[in-house]
C-alpha cells in the first residue's frame, strides 16, 4: 500500500499502532475528561452500543479506517485555534439525539428514532470528533425543558413551519405530542444561547426536508380526496417542497453569516426506497415522493452555491446501500427491525404503527437486528444504518480536510 500522509500524519503507520487506543482517547475527551472543562456536551460514560457503533465506523477498513485515525489524531494534536470543540446539529428525527427521551417513552426504553439505545449518526460523529452531542431540549406533550446540549434536531421538525409530523396540534395550533420545533427556531434557540454567534471551533450539521416532503404528501392526498385535480394538487405539493428547500438554503446562509466556518449539509435520502415508500398502499404516490425528493435536493444544491457550506450527497449514498446492502453488512432492507406488535404491547396500545421512538432491545424482531437490519421502522435507520451514515459523513469530512 502506498504511503498516505495528511497533515504530517503517517496514516497506515497509525492504523498499525492501534485504532482502539485512539477511540479510547476520544471517548475520554467526549465525556468531558482530560484537561478540557466539561461543558454542555459532556456527560456520563458511553453505553455499549455507542462504543460499538464508533468502532464499526472504522471496522469497514479502507477510507473509513483512515478517516477515523486522521480525524481523531487531528483533534488530539491540533492547537486550540483549530480544534473542533463543539458539534452542533440542526434537523429532524434522523439526527435527533434524544429530544423525546422523557416520561413513558424513556420508561419503555425508547427516546430516539432508531433501535434504542443505539446512537444516531450525529452522536457517533460527535464522539469521533471529541465533542459529544446531547439534546439541547427535552420534552413531549407540549412541555419541555432546556438542557443546553448541542443537539437541536428533533423528530418531526420541518424547515420553517409548524405543525411538524407528530405534533398533533390543538385548536390553537400548539403541539400536544411531539414538539417538532422547526429548523429556523432551532437556529434561533442556538443563537439566543450563544451571544448570537457561531465560531470556527465548531462543526455545524444540517439535515432536514424529509418532513416537509411527508407533510406535503399528506396535503396532496387530502386535496385529491377533496376533489382537486391530481395535476393541480401535485403542482401545489411540488411548489411547497421547492419553497422548503429555498428556506433551508436561507438558513444555511444565516448560519454562515453568524460566523460558522465549517457547515455541512446533508441532502434528503429517497423516501420512496424505504419500507414506507415500498408499501403497496403507497405505490400510487411513490413517483411523487421520489420527485419531491429530487426537486428538494436540486433546489437546495443551487441555493447553497456561494455559501461556503459543504453539501454531502446522502441520497446517493443511501441509493448505494439499497443497491448493494451486503457491501455494508446489511442483511435486511425490507422489514423493520422493530416489532410493531411488541411496541403496541409495551405502550398499552398507544403506539400501533411500530415507531422506532419506542423501540428497544426488548422490542426487536430478533436478537441482533439492530446491527443487521437497515431500517428500525418504516423510514428510520437502525443502529447499523446510522453507523453507515456516520461512516459516510466522517469520510467526507476527512477527504475535504474539515476535521
Amino acid at each position: 500500500m502506498a504511503k498516505i500522509e495528511r497533515e504530517g500524519i503517517d496514516l497506515p503507520q497509525m492504523m498499525r499502532v492501534s485504532l482502539a487506543s485512539l477511540l479510547a482517547a476520544l471517548l475520554i475527551s467526549a465525556c468531558g475528561g482530560g484537561s478540557e472543562p466539561a461543558g454542555p456536551s459532556a456527560g456520563p460514560p458511553q453505553d455499549a452500543e455507542t462504543i460499538e457503533a464508533a468502532a464499526q465506523v472504522a471496522a469497514a477498513g479502507g477510507e473509513a479506517a483512515l478517516a477515523v485515525a486522521a480525524t481523531g489524531a487531528a483533534q488530539l494534536r491540533r492547537d486550540e485555534s483549530h480544534r473542533i470543540r463543539q458539534v452542533i446539529v440542526f434537523g429532524d428525527s434522523l439526527s435527533d439525539v434524544g429530544t423525546y427521551k422523557v416520561g413513558a417513552i424513556a420508561q419503555v426504553g425508547g427516546g430516539k428514532f432508531t433501535t434504542n439505545p443505539g446512537p444516531v449518526w450525529s452522536e457517533t460523529i460527535g464522539l469521533l470528533l471529541g465533542a459529544r452531542v446531547t439534546p439541547f431540549r427535552q420534552g413531549f406533550g407540549g412541555a419541555s425543558a432546556v438542557l443546553g446540549g448541542t443537539g437541536f434536531a428533533m423528530g418531526g421538525a420541518r424547515v420553517t413551519q409548524q405543525p411538524g409530523i407528530g405534533c398533533n396540534p390543538d385548536a390553537t395550533g400548539a403541539c400536544t405530542a411531539a414538539l417538532t420545533i422547526p429548523v429556523v427556531q432551532q437556529i434561533s434557540d442556538y443563537l439566543a444561547s450563544n451571544n448570537d454567534r457561531f465560531d470556527r471551533n465548531q462543526m455545524v450539521f444540517l439535515l432536514a426536508g424529509a418532513n416537509d416532503i411527508l407533510f406535503q404528501l399528506g396535503v396532496f392526498q387530502a386535496r385529491v380526496m377533496g376533489g382537486m385535480a391530481v395535476e393541480d394538487a401535485q403542482a401545489l405539493a411540488l411548489g411547497a417542497v421547492q419553497q422548503a428547500a429555498l428556506e433551508l438554503a436561507g438558513q444555511v446562509q444565516r448560519i454562515v453569516g453568524k460566523g460558522a466556518t465549517r457547515v455541512i449539509v446533508l441532502n434528503v435520502p429517497d423516501i420512496a426506497d424505504t419500507p414506507f415508500g415500498n408499501a403497496p398502499p403507497v405505490a400510487p404516490v411513490r413517483p411523487l415522493i421520489a420527485g419531491m425528493v429530487q426537486l428538494f435536493n436540486a433546489v437546495l444544491a443551487v441555493g447553497l452555491n456561494g455559501t461556503g457550506a459543504v453539501l454531502l450527497d446522502f441520497r446517493a449514498e443511501f441509493a448505494r446501500v439499497i443497491a448493494n446492502p451486503g457491501a455494508y453488512h446489511v442483511q435486511e432492507i425490507n422489514v423493520p427491525a422493530c416489532d410493531a406488535a411488541k411496541i403496541a404491547t409495551i405502550t398499552n396500545g398507544l403506539e400501533q404503527g411500530g415507531s422506532s421512538l419506542f423501540c428497544s432491545r426488548q422490542t426487536l424482531v430478533q436478537k441482533g437486528a439492530a446491527f443487521s437490519y437497515l431500517f428500525a421502522d418504516s423510514v428510520h435507520p437502525t443502529t447499523l444504518g446510522h453507523v453507515i451514515v456516520a461512516r459516510f459523513v466522517l469520510v467526507e469530512i476527512w477527504k475535504r480536510g474539515l476535521h
